[in-house]
């Protein structure tokens, strides 16, 4: 997918003021939906047809209610995600599409079988193509860009598996 690269923009009307606010708050609420795994939240942002791809090692490329289903196991590993949301930038294309560039910071912890929490950080870049269906901004398609990982990552019998989020103690 290609994004334009940012620019500064002149002024905005109150259209362009209310879509940039509620684009923002769109990829806010993506992040929020993902740490709390509520995948199913999610079809109120994308649509059936929008492509994500998830750039990343271990990542995968589908049409929304494909990554729908494999965010679920993917994510059950982890025992708490914090994805940070933020820099974004975005184009107005006419009045009905967009383009996005956001940053991710994104913190994911895991409990080994031993007890010990493993801490996993995923610098990265999303890159959205927004259109307007029906009065809401919608991504059409989502590139997550990976920039760089600090910490392992376990699989399998070395992690505790978690349907649900739960909080990490200050001293795991």
């Amino acid at each position: 997918m290609s994004i334009p690269e940012p620019r500064i923009p002149g002024a905005l009307t109150p259209n362009q003021a209310a879509d940039l606010a509620s684009i923002q708050q769109r990829i806010f609420f993506y992040g929020w939906c993902i740490d709390h795994r509520r995948f199913e939240d999610l079809d109120e942002l994308f649509l059936p047809e929008s492509v994500v791809h998830y750039d990343t090692p271990g990542g995968t490329k589908g049409t929304w209610p494909e990554i729908r289903e494999w965010l679920k196991p993917a994510l059950q590993i982890f025992r708490a995600t914090q994805h940070n949301m933020h820099n974004t930038m975005i184009a107005f294309e006419g009045v009905d599409e967009a383009t996005t560039t956001t940053y991710g910071h994104l913190v994911h912890f895991q409990e080994k079988k031993d007890g010990a929490i493993n801490m996993f950080r995923h610098s990265a870049i999303y890159r959205d193509r927004w259109v307007r269906r029906e009065g809401l901004w919608r991504p059409l398609e989502r590139t997550l860009t990976n920039l760089g990982e600090d910490g392992p990552v376990f699989f399998g019998d070395d992690v505790v598996s978690f349907a649900a989020p739960e909080s990490v103690s200050a001293s795991g």
